[in-house]
């Protein structure tokens, strides 16, 4: 089954590549599935009180958060302008307890009009489970990165955000995404628990194209 949740950006997007450094990091275009599905899971944890269901080695509900297929749609007339910056940010002292000031690059992103996210899920209550919790996600990536739920569509648009392939040349830019491992439990995802963390990697074209640049910022639209 499949149906989509339209999202509004509110303030500027950042969320760095998981293969990035903390004092040197360019951000993704778009939420990565793995960050849309850690933003269900606080919602159903903290708004449904889900967690014992969740943490269940053999939890369904954890299922249908895990095995949704996410894909996107980007509106034609989209631009994304990504503000290169040098922030302030605190870090462990080498020679002493407690944290240091240092610099580091940062990306936010202006996204001009609303992301439309496709779920492909396995059946009626997978998608039941989902919408429960999708309306009341006020942000993705880092916290501060607001979004404001639109609508569900029963009829998604067709998807123009694809896998890369290497056979099949598509103009755009390339980017890596995460999502959850098939085989994650809830324990890989915990970030209190002492599992190891099972992501799976996406490579993404998404159909954008630099229009204009400069030392502080680019411009990129929709192809």
């Amino acid at each position: 089954m499949r149906f989509s949740a339209i999202f509004k950006p509110t303030s500027l997007f950042s969320l760095k590549s998981s293969n990035a450094t903390n004092s040197g990091a360019k951000s993704l275009f778009l939420p990565s599935p793995y960050a849309i599905k850690m933003a269900i899971l606080n919602q159903a944890i903290t708004v449904g009180g889900e967690l014992k269901k969740l943490s269940s080695k053999k939890s369904q509900e954890f299922g249908y958060i895990r095995n949704a297929q996410i894909k996107y749609h980007i509106p034609e007339t989209s631009y994304f302008c990504v503000n290169n910056s040098f922030v302030k940010i605190l870090k462990p002292a080498r020679e002493d307890s407690g944290f240091i000031q240092t610099v580091a690059f940062r990306e936010y992103i202006h996204i001009s009009n609303d992301i439309e996210i496709i779920f492909d899920v396995e059946g009626k209550e997978a998608e039941e489970f989902l919408k429960k919790y999708l309306f009341r996600i006020n942000y993705f990536g880092k916290k501060g990165c607001f979004f404001q739920f639109v609508r569900y569509e029963e009829n998604p648009s067709i998807p123009n955000v694809s896998e890369f392939d290497s056979e099949e040349f598509k103009p755009g830019i390339i980017e890596e995404y995460d999502d959850f491992a098939s085989k994650a439990n809830f324990e890989n995802v915990d970030n209190f628990s002492s599992k190891t963390t099972k992501r799976e990697k996406l490579i993404l074209t998404l159909p954008l194209e630099n229009i204009g640049s400069s030392k502080s910022f680019s411009c990129y639209k929709v192809i």
